[in-house]
């Protein structure tokens, strides 16, 4: 396989892993919610929208957590295609 469809399969397996971890985080948040408001409807419908968001924040720095930490674990660097052109990379200090 290149690294264009290393990279491509990389992503697509992400993005499932991302979306499980959304469900997964709303739904330990709105256990949590509807046991700290003991199933009061008025605080549960305020408090709802702030789960969804804390659950997709949650997520998304789980998901990149869990990237780098497969990237570097595996030694994926120079399997997969750079995704950012290397003029716009940050250029390490050494």
């Amino acid at each position: 396989m290149t690294k264009k469809q290393n990279t491509i399969l990389f992503i697509a397996v992400g993005t499932l892993v991302e979306v499980f971890l959304s469900i997964l985080f709303i739904i330990i948040l709105f256990i949590a919610a509807a046991f700290f408001t003991k199933g009061n409807p008025d605080t549960l419908r305020i408090v709802t929208p702030i789960c969804l968001t804390a659950g997709f924040v949650c997520a998304v720095f789980a998901y990149h957590r869990l990237a780098a930490w497969a990237i570097i674990k595996f030694k994926l660097e120079d399997k997969l295609d750079p995704l950012i052109p290397q003029k716009f990379r940050k250029k390490n200090k050494d």
